[in-house]
């Protein structure tokens, strides 16, 4: 049962219906004020319902420091949300909801088949429960003030005073799906600065057509080292997935902002190991006596013991071999060729796809003016920010997610407590 709400004084009104805005309205419905959340898109969630169930993580099995730490130099800001409501605050609010979810080996929390619609309509469903107003197409323009308080919203030319708002709007990722700059716009209104959107968290497009061939493969334990300009500057063992004519995968994704930036001023590649277990020269002298205990076999059935039909003809693509030569035929440059495209696989850099397929963006509300420990403005006294509409990114996974859920909770609460 959601408290009794006092409809004679102002309410709490959230803008944005996707999972920071329904966390700020769940948490914010525990106060006695009445709760109202405006949604621009006709059902929530767009953006989540377009994620494929098998890509969808809500959150990370880490504490609030490590978790933290992920976020790189805005760490020290978004500790304290993490603090505040973690993972395990995450995973028992989805138990409320008979949503059971299981971590898999890597940490993370995942949608395990549910799709994200489901999931969604499953956190509007508590909303909804917990006594808050929902109102669909609802688009907010704009957040009045007076005395540098939060008097109200105005929402279709009509203007409704609330005594605390929560802009929950999202980024401008994947505009296709939804999203909107309506936040960033109001924000800067109210004398907030909004930093540059970039985008980030997106796939590349490369040159080399191996898009026929490797389509649809993924590697998960290989090493993937990133050269700006020919120099070596990033090297990890990550995944990495293959499309028609692009790549993908969570260290693609992590390091694509960067990888954006070089660009223009220098060629990017990225150059793969497949079998990245040992160095290149005892992989080397491995190879040489492989090649003399099997002598009598052909490369084709040789690489097969290794590697799947689409590898071997990536790797005879790059090495120039031929897959029909016996082993004990094979020259030293054959090998050394053939040890280049196994150990050294390389992938040149175009472009990144464009702006609608992006997964995150870098910029944003500038945290500076924000308190972390109540996410408040600093500026304009009862506005308050959730989720991503923030110059906060994570890495690919659940961290955005369970940050989104971490700050409309703050949000959510502070507004409920500020009100009463």
């Amino acid at each position: 049962m959601s408290p009794k709400k006092d409809t004679n004084v102002l309410p709490i009104i959230i803008i944005g219906g996707g999972p920071a805005g329904m966390l700020a309205a769940i948490a914010a419905s525990k106060g006695p004020r009445e709760v109202i959340l405006f949604n621009k898109n006709p059902w929530p969630g767009k953006k989540i319902s377009a994620i494929p169930s098998e890509d969808l993580f809500f959150s990370e099995k880490l504490p609030a420091k490590k978790l933290a730490a992920k976020f790189k130099d805005k760490a020290e800001f978004v500790a304290p949300i993490f603090k505040a409501f973690g993972y395990i605050n995450f995973v028992r609010l989805c138990k409320k909801m008979n949503l059971n979810l299981e971590v898999d080996q890597a940490g993370h929390f995942r949608a395990n088949g549910l799709p994200g619609q489901s999931f969604i309509d499953a956190l509007l469903e508590e909303v909804i429960r917990r006594g808050v107003q929902y109102k669909k197409s609802s688009r907010v323009s704009d957040v009045y003030i007076e005395n540098n308080k939060v008097a109200g919203i105005i929402s279709n030319s009509s203007r409704l005073p609330a005594s605390e708002v929560i802009i929950a709007t999202g980024s401008f990722s994947s505009p296709k799906y939804g999203a909107t700059i309506d936040g960033y716009l109001i924000s800067e209104k109210l004398g907030h600065r909004v930093n540059k959107l970039k985008p980030a968290l997106i796939d590349l497009i490369v040159f080399e057509k191996y898009g026929k061939i490797l389509a649809g493969e993924t590697f998960e334990n290989i090493k993937i080292s990133i050269y700006f300009n020919s120099k070596p500057t990033y090297s990890e063992i990550g995944e990495i997935k293959f499309k028609s004519n692009s790549i993908s995968g969570s260290t693609i994704l992590n390091y694509s902002a960067e990888i954006i930036e070089k660009l223009p001023l220098s060629p990017v590649e990225i150059r793969l190991d497949f079998m990245p277990e040992q160095p290149r020269e005892a992989f080397e002298a491995w190879l040489i006596k492989e090649f003399i205990s099997r002598k009598n076999i052909y490369v084709e059935r040789f690489l097969s013991r290794y590697f799947n039909d689409n590898v071997i003809k990536a790797i005879q693509t790059e090495s120039k071999i031929k897959l029909d030569k016996s082993i004990v035929h094979v020259t030293n440059l054959e090998r050394k060729s053939l040890i280049r495209a196994i150990k050294d696989f390389r992938i040149t850099i175009k472009a990144p796809k464009p702006f609608n397929s992006t997964c995150g963006v870098l910029g944003g509300v500038s945290t500076d003016d924000i308190d972390p420990l109540t996410c408040e403005s600093k500026i304009v006294k009862s506005l308050y920010f959730a989720g991503d509409v923030m110059d906060v990114l994570g890495p690919w996974g659940g961290y955005n997610m369970q940050f989104a859920f971490s700050s409309g909770y703050v949000a959510g609460t502070a507004a409920a407590v500020n009100s009463a």
